[in-house]
């Protein structure tokens, strides 16, 4: 088989003069069912008709999919025979205009029947947008629809034309709710990380569950008005949520202390869970924020923090921070992995690669609190770099939130944001870094973080700063 789909390549057929096989009109027979198969992702159910075998396919990864692609996981499965088992296949798509049909998109591709040329490449048409109602013509009866969030793979093989629909649980994440409460079940009773993982478990199920419905109903809705849905069934219903409502929200105290349980974590589980997390808010809840690169060559502030960095010994499986600034690494020989005794965060230092000019930095991650009790001494404003010094002497990188970036120089959110912080850090060293609802920083701060020069470092001391919030 590795040999045959080796030489196997896509191509297409003008199709010319073709009428599409589902725009054609209704057979004398009624299709017969033929039972279901699943290649790379998709499940086809197949109707045998007297235009030949018609595939309806859904995609289980995503809410779309794409004909050509099923057809060619087909070939790999039913060379030489492909067209004698399938005369089209048609892909059903996740969304829909509400503007229009108000139905899901179809998308189809005929298998012609000179299925190969010389070279063994299977032709097809073009691909085409039938709709529901010329399946259910080709088919003799209404052809079976699953939303993206019930594509239970075990419930769409068994399927049957007649049955009604089967009850599914809503979700378009069970692959990351299954690794949630995995995580959730090994910790023990209350375990900060534990409730944060089964409080976002629960909180997908519970989106997904609002989102089925609201579908469902609006399908109904649009098949009672005459709409294209009128001619396809539903596959599957969503189950009831049966703790119903809203989701409680977690403290913000144990959503953090559940986080740095788990991104202090080695094991290949926690790195899911953790790179779940960054795609479901950012990472908003854990206690590093935006990534920061300094270059001790150039800047003596930098210097000066990069001489407390220690060596990380490489003899163990990384942590999931350790792993987020390894995967910036330009070179796995050269870059040498570092750690930050004050913040206890991990650094990576990166060798300079001339071809993609690219500078020696040290790449890290900001805080989005400071540590520390020691009010704030001074700001430095170095290359790209914001520090803080405290009283107690010590430098850090200027506290920030995934998305919202410090910086200064020009008229812009980044000066904006970083006379916000400085507001806060005045009054407070270990306040939160700043989101999207922090109000407007006094006028005289802003206005000096705006018109500060770029090109050459520039350090403002306490005093000077509160001389400014006051104007």
């Amino acid at each position: 088989m590795a040999a045959i789909f080796n030489r196997f390549r896509s191509g297409d057929a003008d199709g010319a003069g073709e009428v599409p096989l589902l725009e054609r009109p209704a057979p004398p027979e009624p299709a017969v069912f033929d039972g279901a198969e699943a290649v790379d992702g998709y499940v086809v159910l197949r109707g045998e008709t007297p235009y030949g075998g018609v595939g309806l396919a859904h995609c289980l990864r995503n809410s779309n999919g794409d004909p050509r692609h099923v057809v060619d996981e087909l070939y790999s499965r039913h060379w030489p025979r492909l067209a004698q088992r399938y005369a089209t296949v048609v892909v059903a798509q996740g969304a829909w205009r509400a503007s229009t049909s108000r139905s899901p998109e179809l998308l189809a591709r005929d298998i012609l029947p000179a299925e190969y040329d010389g070279e063994g490449v299977v032709r097809t048409s073009d691909s085409y947008r039938p709709s529901w109602k010329q399946v259910a013509t080709v088919l003799g009866t209404p052809a079976p629809y699953w939303l993206p969030a019930l594509r239970d793979e075990e419930a769409m093989r068994a399927w049957r034309p007649g049955q009604p629909p089967a009850v599914v649980p809503a979700s378009h994440h069970r692959e990351a709710i299954g690794q949630l409460t995995e995580l959730a079940a090994d910790e023990p009773e209350g375990s900060p990380a534990g409730q944060v993982c089964l409080w976002l478990a629960r909180e997908l199920r519970r989106r997904d569950h609002r989102s089925a419905l609201r579908d469902t109903e609006d399908l109904r809705t649009s098949a009672d008005s005459g709409q294209d849905s009128a001619h396809l069934v539903l596959g599957a219903v969503p189950a009831p949520l049966l703790r119903g409502g809203d989701n409680e929200q977690l403290p913000e105290t144990l959503r953090r202390a559940g986080w740095l349980a788990i991104t202090e974590r080695r094991d290949v589980l926690a790195h899911r869970v953790a790179r779940l997390s960054r795609m479901w808010n950012g990472g908003d809840d854990w206690h590093t924020g935006e990534p920061v690169s300094a270059r001790p060559d150039l800047c003596p502030t930098a210097a000066e923090w990069a001489r407390r960095l220690e060596k990380t010994p490489r003899d163990q499986a990384p942590t999931v921070l350790q792993h987020q600034v390894l995967t910036a690494g330009r070179d796995p020989k050269k870059d040498e992995l570092l750690h930050d005794p004050v913040t206890g965060l991990p650094a990576l230092r990166r060798q300079q690669r001339r071809a993609q000019h690219l500078p020696a930095d040290i790449y890290t991650l900001t805080l989005q609190r400071l540590p520390t009790t020691s009010p704030l001494d001074s700001v430095i404003l170095s290359g790209d770099t914001v520090w803080v010094r405290t009283e107690d002497g010590r430098l850090w990188f200027a506290p920030e939130r995934c998305n919202h970036g410090v910086s200064w120089g020009y008229n812009g959110s980044g000066p904006h944001t970083l006379a916000q912080l400085l507001d806060r850090l005045l009054d407070d060293i270990s306040a939160p870094a700043i989101a999207g609802d922090a109000g407007d920083p006094p006028a005289g701060l802003l206005q000096l973080m705006v018109t500060t020069p770029q090109d050459t470092p520039t350090t403002y001391s306490r005093a000077q700063l509160l001389v400014e919030c006051r104007r």
